[in-house]
């Protein structure tokens, strides 16, 4: 069974994903040391349908071309997108912050209420968001529930109890991000739990989920590093 959630909100997790991205290739690409945000926004949803302006900093190179960005345009997220050399506007790292604002907001008290199901009855749901802003929620089996082949940008599936990820979980979760998703997060009746990239998803970050101790290294109060662009937020 599948549920049709798509949404504003869901959108704007995708631009936000395709924002980063495309800014971190940039970055990379033209060996610069920042990039800045050059637009006024209180929410990810205010970005929907706006001209981006993204400046870089301390560029040895400059950009011929947009990467990621262009996606932007071609699944309609923003009306335009502009790059120029410069320091002005927000750090562009904000967006990760914001993202991981707005699935605590909408993801984790909808899929609280999955949970529900998953406590009575053990089935498993998930919510997916995909690149072209599309969202859905998936019902899985008895104890499980696996993200399908897509790219995603961000899932949060329900467990009946602890919102301590299975290693098959963590398997997914990496995969997500070397795909160039956001994170993931696991949520029941009486808690939940987030493992979000808040940078480029690095060799170091690949080690640190590989060799990362469950559940001792997951039980923090509210937020923690991983390491530099890995931080996981637990609540209740």
């Amino acid at each position: 069974m599948e549920v049709e959630l798509t949404s504003n909100t869901s959108k704007a997790l995708a631009l936000a994903n395709m924002l980063v991205n495309g800014v971190e290739s940039l970055i990379f690409d033209c060996n610069c040391s920042d990039a800045y945000i050059d637009v006024g926004f209180s929410s990810l949803e205010d970005l929907l349908g706006s001209d981006i302006n993204v400046n870089l900093s301390g560029c040895e190179y400059r950009p011929d071309k947009y990467f990621e960005l262009d996606d932007l345009i071609d699944y309609g997220l923003v009306s335009s997108v502009n790059v120029s050399l410069g320091s002005s506007g927000i750090n562009y790292r904000v967006l990760y912050d914001e993202a991981i604002k707005t699935v605590l907001k909408w993801a984790i008290p909808y899929m609280r209420l999955e949970s529900l199901k998953t406590k009575e009855l053990g089935v498993e749901y998930m919510l997916i968001v995909l690149r072209d802003g599309r969202a859905e929620v998936l019902e899985g089996e008895v104890d499980r529930v696996v993200i399908p082949e897509v790219d995603a940008v961000v899932t949060v599936h329900t467990h009946s109890t602890l919102c301590i990820p299975s290693t098959t979980d963590m398997k997914s979760l990496t995969n997500l991000l070397i795909n160039g998703g956001l994170g993931f997060g696991v949520v029941s009746p009486i808690c939940y739990l987030l493992i979000f990239r808040v940078g480029p998803f690095t060799e170091e970050d690949l080690i640190t989920l590989k060799n990362l101790d469950i559940p001792e290294e997951l039980t923090v109060s509210s937020r923690k590093y991983l390491s530099n662009d890995l931080v996981v937020i637990t609540g209740y």
